[in-house]
């Protein structure tokens, strides 16, 4: 495993970084932080906080403070709008393995995250210009993200006594602040507003 930060795409920003995320619910977050401590004594591998444990569903092209009050507002009627037609959900998200730069638990193809991306896509493109950056390859997790060089299979092996994390309820979308620690080797946020799903 290599340094993820190194490897990111710089934001123009490390902070204020606009994006909606799907949070676990309590129980996933408890079998999460289960699988973290099985690497959690690797210091290239700094495990997620809790809190900040998320599903990035999109990152928005904006920063928290391009946006006016009334952009906001309006923002918001869209996504109510878009999100109160989207049927809830579960996705079933599997073992947690290392990939280049980070441990995730991938969640295997589900139609009712892909409805979910078009609501929120068909509501951003109502009230913000531009292109969106492009969403996750796949709805995941990530536990942890590399600071340095990791053996993979010293990784994988710390995981071998980890389970699928299972059923993931998928209930609300939250609007967030995002901001990036490399230092720290993390992600965390700021809570700006949230919808349920239908």
């Amino acid at each position: 495993m290599h340094s993820f930060f190194e490897q990111m795409e710089p934001w123009d920003r490390n902070d204020g970084s606009l994006h909606l995320y799907v949070l676990p619910d309590p129980s996933v977050g408890e079998r999460l932080v289960a699988a973290q401590s099985l690497f959690a004594d690797l210091d290239a591998l700094p495990p997620m906080p809790e809190p900040y444990l998320h599903l990035t569903l999109q990152r928005l092209a904006q920063f928290d403070d391009e946006l006016k009050q009334a952009d906001l507002s309006r923002l918001g009627s869209a996504l109510t709008q878009a999100l109160s037609r989207t049927a809830a959900f579960e996705l079933e998200l599997g073992t947690p393995r290392p990939d280049e730069t980070a441990v995730v638990s991938t969640a295997a193809p589900s139609q009712g995250w892909d409805a979910l991306h078009a609501a929120v896509v068909s509501g951003l493109a109502q009230v913000l210009p531009g292109e969106l950056p492009a969403p996750p390859h796949a709805p995941h997790v990530s536990l942890a993200y590399a600071v340095g060089e990791v053996p993979d299979d010293m990784v994988a092996a710390r995981l071998s006594g980890a389970g699928p994390i299972g059923a993931l309820h998928v209930t609300e979308v939250h609007l967030v602040s995002v901001t990036v620690r490399p230092e720290l080797g993390i992600f965390d946020f700021t809570h700006l507003a949230n919808w349920e799903l239908a």
